[in-house]
């Protein structure tokens, strides 16, 4: 990817890596390794080691892809090489709303 293109996404791209790797990191910070390694026993291993095993944090993250990726498409829609007719932008806000309000419905209907 281009700059122009990750400007404003460098957060949403890390969280999502983060995401995609939730598996492999649950796992590595619950082996045998980890727990005998000298970073397990130190504070900074230990607050890490807490933030990965924590239900709310990947909770939390998949709250803020929901709600970052129209938003996302939009700034990216703004800051191509061809500008948009603002008409095109303001139909591209109300979209990003209308997929941001459908997330978040989704995620209370299953509450």
């Amino acid at each position: 990817m281009r700059l122009g293109v990750t400007r404003f996404a460098t957060s949403y791209l890390t969280l999502g890596c983060l995401h995609e790797n939730k598996g492999a990191l649950i796992r590595m910070f619950t082996s045998n390794e980890w727990k005998s390694s000298k970073f397990a026993k130190i504070n900074d291993g230990k607050i890490v080691e807490d933030v990965v095993l924590d239900k709310e944090f990947w909770k939390n993250i998949i709250t803020c892809l929901k709600g970052a990726l129209p938003l996302i498409e939009v700034l990216r829609l703004v800051d191509s090489d061809q500008k948009p007719a603002m008409g095109f932008i303001y139909e591209a806000m109300d979209q990003a709303k209308e997929k941001i309000q459908k997330a978040f419905n989704a995620v209370k209907k299953r509450y």
